[in-house]
């Protein structure tokens, strides 16, 4: 997570969402970067009203007077990265047992949508990170494929010619997914699909707070 309230923004680190590159190009001009532990780095609008907006306002920086913003990803994307990445030797050494390199990406997707605890799949959703709820508590979301649309959007905050470059990029991987899997997948991220869908036009979701997306009682 890093705040930038002098220039009017908050970004929230979504995992798998390009955080890493976001934070080495935006980290020099925030005023405020919580890069450790995982559970701070990547609070979510939740965690963040929490523990970070009061923060903020007793500094003078009201909740109002920054957009909170965080980026997305394809939902099935996105849980993709997630098993490409724990099937990565190093992300071992941070989480035993969290071992997807002997498993497929549809027995990973299909023990996802399963809850099954003993997966070693993301706890959690996408939607989840946006909300309280069920309530989009962020205020811009940012497609996180569509670089034309959110590079000029840091820069022209920030007003400086900020290079990005990519970081901690998983393996190169192939998945296939099952019709059965994939429309279990596309039927579970349904509200995920539902931002998605907002962000197709422009790249990006302009004046997203205060719209309902309902989570399946499933979720994690």
């Amino acid at each position: 997570m890093m705040a930038f309230p002098r220039h009017g923004f908050v970004l929230l680190a979504m995992p798998k969402c390009a955080s890493t590159s976001l934070e080495a190009a935006l980290a020099p001009y925030a005023e405020l970067v919580i890069d450790r532990p995982p559970g701070l780095k990547h609070l979510g609008a939740s965690g963040f009203g929490r523990r970070i907006a009061p923060r903020l306002a007793a500094d003078g920086h009201e909740r109002d007077s920054y957009e909170l913003v965080t980026m997305f990803r394809d939902p099935v994307r996105w849980l993709e990265s997630w098993w490409r990445y724990r099937a990565r030797p190093e992300s071992l050494r941070h989480k035993p047992g969290a071992d997807s390199s002997e498993m497929s990406f549809d027995e990973f997707a299909r023990r996802y949508v399963d809850g099954d605890p003993d997966a070693p799949t993301p706890r959690g959703r996408p939607g989840q990170f946006l909300t309280i709820d069920d309530v989009v508590e962020v205020d811009r979301v940012l497609a996180v494929e569509r670089p034309e649309a959110w590079q000029p959007w840091f820069r022209s905050r920030l007003g400086e010619d900020v290079a990005f470059e990519r970081r901690n990029v998983s393996p190169p991987a192939d998945p296939e997914l099952a019709d059965g899997t994939r429309a279990a997948l596309v039927d579970f991220f349904a509200p995920e699909y539902d931002v998605w869908s907002r962000l197709q036009e422009t790249g990006q979701w302009a004046g997203a707070r205060g719209t309902r997306l309902v989570v399946p009682p499933r979720a994690r």
